[in-house]
């Protein structure tokens, strides 16, 4: 019988954590693109996590050092060897980083005109995504169980877009969507790239980085360059929502993100996606709370328990796989 390891209570606790303040941010993101400019506020959002995060981006310690040494050589008898540690960071940083450029600012676009409760589990799709991108891509093979659960959940986002009388398919789920189609290449790649930055914190600080500059770039192209206007928009939005932003950028996004990435490496990728399956329902929860949304008629809310079902069911089939591996 082979030995499984103990999981730490702490990590399942932080996951837990990890997948509430995911659940908070449709609501308080809704709260802030419903007035704001999309560009605007995801600059101002990624910003300030990849300042907070700045500290891990590699090679700032070794310019500081440099600076300290009066700019004594960074690279003594190993120059190779410290190219290729400063570039593989950046390098996957930079495809990471556009494709959670992509899923944020698509879903920040999404809720212009769709609620936050459908835009959470339409961006949940991502899930279902994920194993059809990877047998597009990568090749490889998918169970016909992975397949049942994928139509189900599309059944589920079919009877979410319903109004009660004819399809309500509105263009910010479509963008919404599109979100969860860059999300899902985000969670295929970042396999990869896990395993080629070993350090999670500064594959997450150069992410963050290159999409603040993305941002940044979108707000430019946007504003037709024209710097008034994009000092007016930012400025109007920190003044409106200073403790929203603090929160998006501070809280779910640079401290998130660092807990996943710590948390999960004790944690088995199919136990993890099973607390990440609450995701919708926690973000369902808090856009009534916070924003007093309702998903709509009876066969919306059973749409968008078809998507949480099949997602956690997935998942315990995975988990149940490696639990019998392991005996």
């Amino acid at each position: 019988m082979a030995q499984r390891e103990e999981i730490p209570p702490i990590s399942i606790l932080l996951l837990n954590a990890v997948a509430v303040i995911w659940g908070t941010q449709h609501a308080i993101t809704k709260m802030i693109v419903d007035d704001s400019d999309p560009a605007a506020y995801t600059f101002l959002r990624f910003g300030l996590a990849s300042i907070i995060a700045s500290p891990y981006l590699p090679g700032i310690k070794d310019i500081f050092m440099q600076i300290t040494k009066k700019f004594d050589p960074i690279r003594e008898d190993n120059d190779g060897d410290k190219i290729v540690e400063l570039w593989k960071p950046w390098r996957w940083g930079i495809e990471m980083g556009l494709w959670m450029f992509l899923g944020f600012s698509l879903q920040a676009i999404g809720l212009q005109s769709t609620t936050a409760q459908r835009s959470g589990f339409l961006l949940y799709l991502n899930v279902k995504l994920v194993p059809f991108f990877a047998y597009v891509f990568l090749g490889r093979n998918i169970s016909k169980m992975t397949w049942v659960l994928a139509f189900a959940a599309f059944s589920g986002t079919a009877l979410l877009a319903l109004d009660g009388q004819s399809i309500g398919f509105n263009v910010g789920d479509f963008w919404s969507i599109l979100a969860a189609a860059a999300s899902a290449m985000f969670i295929l790649r970042l396999e990869k790239a896990s395993t080629e930055v070993p350090k999670s914190a500064e594959l997450n600080a150069t992410s963050l980085f290159v999409v603040a500059i993305l941002s940044g770039l979108w707000l430019l192209l946007s504003s037709a360059s024209d710097s008034m206007s994009i000092v007016s928009e930012l400025s109007e939005i920190v003044v409106a929502h200073p403790l929203q932003l603090l929160y998006l950028g501070g809280i779910s996004t640079a401290l998130a993100n660092f807990i996943q990435a710590k948390a999960q490496k004790d944690v088995p990728a199919e136990r993890a996606s099973i607390i990440y399956s609450l995701d919708p329902v926690y973000g369902a929860f808090f856009s009534w709370i916070l924003l007093g949304e309702t998903l709509g008629g009876p066969q919306a809310y059973f749409g968008a328990s078809i998507i949480f079902v099949a997602a956690a069911t997935n998942s315990l089939v995975e988990f149940s796989k490696e639990e019998e591996k392991g005996v």
